[in-house]
């Protein structure tokens, strides 16, 4: 199991596009912040990336506004790109080692936004079934 909160607030990634063979859209705030979720995650997990079933349960802790419409934070930035950054950030590529092999592993994933605590993400990873 990986367990970690990596502070700071937390940067959601959009659709990016192939130009001319180069990916665009990854803006240098969304680098750095991949970057620190990939580097909190590689300090807590050593081994091989994890390979078979994962469960992912992740729970963004946002600064809420000054004067909030409501209790919960059912405003930008989206969930689900939110979610995005940080797979992207745990998943091995061709230039950086992760600690997963695949976010294509991942067959459960629970998410939440809230207003509680510093603003981060709380990374909690498992694998999932039986021993293969």
């Amino acid at each position: 199991m990986i367990h970690t909160f990596i502070p700071g607030t937390p940067v959601p990634q959009g659709s990016v596009n192939n130009y001319r063979g180069r990916i665009v859209g990854v803006t240098p705030k969304l680098r750095e912040w991949r970057l620190k979720i990939r580097a909190a995650t590689m300090a807590k997990h050593t081994g091989e990336p994890l390979d078979g079933p994962i469960t992912v349960s992740l729970v963004f802790q946002l600064a809420p506004p000054q004067r909030p419409r409501w209790p919960l934070p059912a405003v930008k930035p989206d969930l689900d790109k939110l979610i995005r950054a940080v797979m992207d950030s745990l998943s091995t590529t061709k230039q950086l080692r992760g600690v997963i092999t695949d976010d294509a592993r991942v067959v459960n994933i629970t998410a939440a936004k809230t207003y509680h605590g510093t603003p981060g993400v709380l990374v909690t990873i498992n694998q999932s079934g039986a021993d293969l």
